[in-house]
This record gives structure tokens, sequence and C-alpha cells, in this order.
């Protein structure tokens, strides 16, 4: 997608071109210019030498000096998008309120948490799963705090890419944004084959073993057209009305499961409730992560919210502390009912009111007709932030601009979200839901630590500063949790693991000085609690549960980072190569005044 953006980027070649116009306006002129930058770091304009007299001519060629091929490149990767942007673009329609955005992050969390990682991840931890989820929670607060205030200053489509934009500048944007976007596409492939798999179960229930039920990957990617025709029709028909009403009928089946449930639990099923220890509990709880990514899609939706400074804030705390309370209740219900060992990893919410243990017919019929509502609309709030991303990536001109048009009869990105499904669909079919959920939660645990970094680089009185203190803080807190979880069973390995901790640990407290010891600015719209401590928390939280990724995430994490900077910087410096031509083309055009001088230089 990179690589097919026929001009390479836009926004950033319309700066380095205004400041290669000041420069060469300031030459022709005989006075020095030099590009000044606002607050953001964005090139805004030019000012004067105050001598206007004329220069040398080793200062009328200094431009050629000044903007080399590499200091163009860098100047493309570290530049920042401005907060707000003008409002010449075409835009999305502002139609949800507070429920809306509210239920559009419930959606995008209770399915894949409840009905599909419980099976997973009760196998390693036993009854403790339910502190997992609960550990997940509190890790995930810090990061909701985060998102509130930044999508309440930056309501635009773009999330976590948008933020890294604004605070860090355009390459880590775009690494962040790609390696958030391979989760989401894992996640919604995880979704839609889960969800597959119990519709399958459901109709051969219905009609016998023998009847011709499409297998469950034909039936996950007709689920997913399905779904990707529904979002392509409009905010207000796909995601307002018909998630509003799913969602709401998956709440309701939710409490019915946890409360006829909690009445058939045998204590016995809960022990030992620490069948491998804790050290299982934690490095579960990364998984258990993605089950909170609720917050994130409502982020996704703030072109589209009417009131986004007071609705963004009540919606992504809010949704957070309801899908917490779900996935606790409903995970101890869950293993009360069946012991750990024995729970169908696949479809677990079905075999535990099966006729081997509850044997509640009635609320088996709508634990599969639950699931299957609430992975259906999983993928539905799932498909619909990814697309938002995409167009906010296209709009800034990182990838095809095809990927950001916007219909004029639907007002959605219909490329953009066709291009979603397809991925979603494709990975459904090749891919098995363990396999995939091993590649999860590294690159949403990534987008929360940046969130978080980003509240402070944004408020923060030396903003440079606090970018080398938050990435020491983020490199220090998981390379402590490594040592503190890896056994050290060599000869002195108790001694080198207590001096490896001491030595990182040093690093914390040296990276957290200087965020502690700065001003920070407050925000008019909602401003996260005790800044900067509780960023700092998480990011030393996310940290923690950085280490604990399956080593599988982390590889796809160093393929995905290698491929994403091998391709921009083939397309930065083949930008800053031609900027570099345009600029001595002009510069040495027939008639100069200063052809001479150049030439002699």
């Amino acid at each position: 997608l990179v690589l097919a953006t026929p001009r390479a980027l836009p926004m950033t070649v319309a700066a380095a071109d205004s400041d290669l116009r000041t420069s060469l306006a300031a030459v022709d002129s005989g006075a020095a210019a030099t590009p000044s930058c606002g607050g953001d770091g964005n090139v805004v304009g030019s000012t004067a030498s105050p001598d206007s007299s004329a220069v040398s001519s080793s200062s009328q060629t200094s431009v050629l000096r000044q903007r080399s091929c590499a200091e163009i490149a860098w100047a493309m990767m570290m530049r920042k998008r401005p907060m707000r942007a003008d409002g010449a673009r075409e835009a999305l329609r502002p139609t949800l309120g507070a429920l809306d955005l509210t239920l559009i992050g419930v959606g995008s969390s209770v399915g894949s948490g409840i009905f599909v990682i419980v099976g997973s991840a009760v196998k390693p931890t036993g009854p403790a799963v339910c502190l997992s989820f609960l550990g997940a929670a509190i890790s995930s607060i810090f990061s909701a705090l985060c998102y509130a205030e930044l999508a309440a200053r930056i309501p635009e489509s773009g999330s976590v890419y948008l933020y890294a934009y604004v605070a860090f500048g355009e390459f880590i944007a775009l690494l962040f944004g790609l390696n958030v976007l391979v989760d989401y596409h894992f996640g919604a492939a995880m979704s839609v084959l889960s969800c597959g798999t119990y519709l399958e179960k459901t109709l051969l229930g219905y009609f016998g073993a023998s009847s011709p039920v499409p297998s469950a990957k034909v039936l996950a990617a007709s689920l997913t057209a399905i779904l990707t025709l529904t979002l392509c029709l409009g905010v207000e028909e796909g995601m307002k009305k018909v998630n509003g009403a799913l969602v709401t009928a998956k709440v309701v089946i939710v409490l019915i499961i946890i409360v006829v449930g909690s009445t058939k639990m045998e204590v016995e099923n809960l022990e030992p409730f620490f069948p491998y220890g804790v050290s299982p509990v934690l490095s579960t709880s990364t998984m258990c992560c993605f089950a909170y990514i609720g917050f994130g899609t409502v982020a996704n939706a703030a072109e589209e919210c009417i009131r986004p400074r007071r609705d963004l804030p009540i919606a992504i705390v809010g949704s957070l502390g309801i899908c917490a309370l779900l996935y606790v209740a409903f995970a101890l219900v869950l293993c009360g009912l069946v012991p750990f060992l024995e729970m169908d990893k696949d479809a677990p919410v079905t075999d535990a009111f099966g006729p081997k243990y509850a044997n509640i017919p009635w609320v088996n019929a709508l634990v599969d007709w639950g699931a299957i509502i609430g992975l259906y609309t999983t993928l539905l709030s799932g498909l619909y932030s990814q697309a938002r991303m995409y167009l906010a990536m296209s709009r800034d001109g990182l990838i095809t601009r095809h990927l950001g048009r916007i219909s004029t009869r639907f007002g959605t990105p219909v490329i953009s979200q066709v291009t979603c499904g397809l991925l979603a669909a494709l990975l459904a079919i090749f891919l098995d839901v363990e396999s995939l959920s091993m590649y999860l939660t590294i690159g949403v645990l990534l987008s929360y630590t940046i969130v978080c970094a980003g509240v402070l680089v944004l408020r923060a009185e030396k903003p440079q500063t606090t970018v080398v203190c938050s990435t020491g803080l983020t490199v220090a807190s998981v390379g402590m949790a490594v040592a503190l979880s890896v056994p050290w069973t060599f000869d002195h390995g108790g001694v080198v693991q207590a001096v490896v901790v001491s030595v990182l640990g040093i690093a914390v407290l040296a990276s957290s000085g200087p965020l502690l010891c700065q001003k920070y600015s407050t925000p008019t719209s909602f401003a996260c609690p005790l800044t900067p401590l509780l960023p700092m928390i998480g990011i030393l939280l996310n940290g923690f549960l950085l280490a604990q990724c399956h080593w599988q995430a982390w590889v796809r994490l160093a393929g995905t980072t290698v491929l994403v900077m091998l391709v921009y910087f083939i397309r930065v410096g083949r930008t800053a190569m031609r900027e570099r031509a345009v600029a001595r083309q002009l510069l040495l055009a027939p008639g100069s005044e200063q052809l001479a001088e150049v030439q002699a230089h």
C-alpha cells in the first residue's frame, strides 16, 4: 500500500516545497531566510534576516548545503501533524452520541473476550483466569484515560496513528499505526472464524449432522461480506441502529448466562485456584488485554461524534468499566461450571451448558445465538475501526489515495472498508484461531504505550526531554519484567539476576525523575487526572505486559517493523532526491543572477 501511492507524501512534499520556495525567494531578494516552526514542529512560514542587504555568494548557495537529501528525508520523518486539520478536506458525517459510542466500545470487546479467548486462556491459568481479565482491565484503565484526553483534544479519525503523528512525528506514526492494524486484522479474522464455527454448530444442531451446512470458513467469508456491506451503507444504518440493537441483545444474553450459570456452579471446580502459580496468570493477562480494545475503537469514531469533547471520555471509560465487570463475572461462572482441564477451547460456553455439565437446553440455545451476535458485533466494530485508520493514513498521503475516498452517497470510506473485509476473510480462511491468538496484543500494547507517552509529550514543558525519558522508561520496564520472569538456572544466576534488575531499576528511576519534575499544561477539554503519574504508571504496566507476550508476537512485530522501515525509507529517500533535484534545477536555471556564484561553489 505504501509503495502503491502515486504521489509520495503529498503533505510532506508540500511543506518541503513551501520551505524551498521561501528560501529561493530570499536568495532572489538578497535576504537570508529560515523556516520558522510552530509549537507542533510544523513549518508555518519564514522570517527574513534584519539585514536586508545583499548576501555573499556563500550565503546565496547555502540553500543547497542546508537542504541535502539526508536533511530533507529527516525533516519528512520527524514532521508533525497539526492538532486540527484544515476544513478543506472531505470529512465524515457526525451522527453518534455518548450512548452510541459506548455501545460501539462494548460491542467491539464483549464477544471475542467472552466467547473466544476464555477457552484458550483458561488452560495455562485455571480458575484464576478471571484475575487475568481483572489485571488486564487495571492495566488498560490508565491507557483508557490517556485515550480519552487525546480523543477529546484531537477529535478526528485515526486513533493511535493520529496521536503519534501529532506528538512524535510521521515515521513513528506510520510504524505504530501499521503494527496496530496488523493486530486488528488478526483479531477480526479470529472473531469471524469463531463466529462461523459457532454458527456451523448451531445450524447442525437444528438441521442434523447430515444436513448440507456450509463449513465454518465458508460461513466466515459470507459473514464478512455481509458486515462489509452493512458498514459501507453508512454509520447511521450500519453502526448506530444495527450495532445498537445487537449489542443490547448481547449484553442481556450475557447477564442471563451469568445469573443462570451461577446457580449451577460447583465449588470444587474452582480448586486449586492457582494450579500453575501466579506467573501464568500474569502472562495470560497480555492475551486478555485484547478483549479491552473497545476504547480504541471509540477513539476512531471521534470524527463522527456530535459532541466529541464531552461524549468521547464518557464512552471510553464507561465501555471499559462495563466490559471488565462482564469478563470477570463470566470467566468465574464458566470455571465453576466446567473443570478447566476439560474445557473446550474452541466453543467453551456451548460445552459448559451442554448435557455433560450444566445441562440447561434453553440456555444452551441462548448461548449459541449470544456467541454469534457477540462475535458479529465485535467484527462489525473492528472492521469499522480499521477502515478509519486507513482513511487517516490516506488523507496524510502515507498510503494510496484511493483508501481515503469517501462516498458522497453513503458518507463512508467504501474502498477502505472493502479492503479491511477482504483481509479479514483471507486470514480467516488460511489460519486457525489458536495460531491467530499468539500474534495478538503486542501491537495493541504498543499503542497503549504510545498514547500514554503522547499525553506527556503534548502537555510537557520540554517535549524532547519527555520523548527520551518516556522511551527509556518503556525499554527499562520491559527489560526488568523479562529479567524477573526468565529463570536464571546457571551458577550464580541469582546474583546476576539481582544485578540486572538493580541496573534496570536505576534506569526506571532515572527516566522517571525528569518526567516528574517538569511542568505540564492542562487542556481545556477532558484531561487525564494526576498527570504525569497516571500516564507513567500506564507506561510501566504496558512495558511489563509487553514482556509477557509470546515469542511469536515479537517475531511478528520485528518482521512488520523491518518491512515498514524498508518501504518507508525507500519512499522517503526517493522523495528527498526528487526534491533535491528540483531545488538544483531551480537554482541553476538559465538567467539566474546567482548562476555564476553557484557554479563556482
